[in-house]
């Protein structure tokens, strides 16, 4: 990439076949599988993403980030590394439940810089669907340790009820699990550090567990509000939903009507996803189209950049590493969003979040 042009990069999703996948990607978001393929996950955002459009085509987004990562990244850079992990996920069976550590204890355990917090937004769940989010009572690891032993662990575990819509905020720690019958987006840290405490039964090459890892990290304490409420800005081309916000990620719903013009980065990079629809993105005097499906990187320096719907529907996910005071807290105040509203962003868990600190005390 000029050190002087940065502009819209569509990148290449990359599909992982997985025994717990379908084929639902193809038809809710528009993705080509083949017949025989079982495609659990699609990264759409990542180091080794590839770029399909302008003079940096067939180049990796790491490889643009290594050679300009402040332009890329702007001040989220870290290390010069990018920083997160979005992609698509089609459950046809239980995944195991696991648990990921944070960042100090994924340095600790693992010499890895990054541990992996995440968050869901429910594209599509069947009747009946749940999800593994916590425990349902205080339990310790004796009691843990007992009901593994004995096969029984999903007694203990909150099984949560979730439909279309639903956004489930997953910070490290967080024991869980994606159930059958869901297809959701996962916006994560760069982390693929996982534990496995339970796969209900299953045995066999690859499902090994991680019992004594996963209790070294896993969070005790029940969760009290497993779903996390939308906080509502409403503009005249579009309606912006904040979905979730901490210090790795916020992420945001546009149900766009109109084009929306001079959208800022503010010397942040954004990840662009389309769920329904197509769309138009100019920056940096590049225009480019996306359809259902597709994710776009906007490169910090890009700074200023426009989105124009092409169809009528057009519904697009945003996230990006947030200022929280100025990326969420004030606008949501202006808006007239109470600060206790607001704080439901972060989760329910008073240690993981990070919106407190930025919220006026009542």
């Amino acid at each position: 990439m000029a050190k002087d042009k940065y502009y819209p990069l569509r990148l290449r999703a990359v599909a992982k076949e997985k025994i717990w996948g379908g084929r639902n990607l193809n038809h809710l978001l528009n993705k080509s599988i083949a017949q025989d393929q079982l495609i659990g996950e699609t990264w759409e955002a990542w180091d080794g993403c590839i770029v399909e459009n302008g003079e940096d085509q067939g180049a990796t987004l790491g490889g643009l980030i290594e050679q300009d990562p402040q332009a890329m990244l702007g001040s989220t850079t870290q290390d010069n590394r990018f920083p997160l992990l979005f992609k698509f996920i089609d459950a046809q069976d239980d995944l195991s439940v696991q648990v990921h550590p944070d960042d100090a204890e994924a340095q600790r355990l693992e010499n890895y810089p990054f541990g992996k917090t995440e968050a869901w937004y429910i594209i599509h769940a069947e009747p009946g669907a749940t999800l593994i989010h916590g425990f349902k009572d205080n339990v310790d690891t004796a009691r843990v340790t007992d009901h593994l032993k004995r096969n029984q662990l999903q007694d203990l575990l909150a099984h949560v009820p979730v439909q279309s819509g639903d956004v489930v905020f997953v910070p490290a720690g967080t024991v869980h699990a994606i159930m059958k019958g869901i297809v959701l987006a996962e916006i994560q840290e760069n982390s693929d550090i996982t534990y496995r405490l339970y796969d209900w039964g299953r045995v066999g090459k690859g499902r090994d567990l991680h019992i004594d890892q996963s209790l070294l990290v896993a969070e005790l304490t029940p969760i009290v509000d497993h779903k996390i409420p939308r906080v509502t800005i409403r503009h005249a081309e579009f309606d912006q939903h904040y979905l979730v916000a901490c210090r790795y990620f916020a992420l945001e719903l546009f149900d766009v009507r109109a084009p929306i013009r001079n959208l800022q980065t503010r010397d942040r990079f954004q990840i662009v996803s389309i769920l329904q629809g197509t769309v138009d993105i100019t920056g940096g005097g590049v225009t480019i189209s996306a359809k259902q499906g597709q994710t776009i990187f906007l490169p910090a320096r890009m700074n200023a950049y426009d989105i124009a719907p092409t169809t009528q529907l057009c519904q697009i996910l945003r996230t990006h590493v947030p200022n929280l005071s100025v990326d969420v807290v004030e606008p949501a105040l202006r808006a007239g969003h109470k600060p206790s509203t607001i704080a439901l962003l972060g989760g329910s868990i008073p240690s993981h979040n990070d919106l407190m600190a930025f919220l006026p005390q009542s």
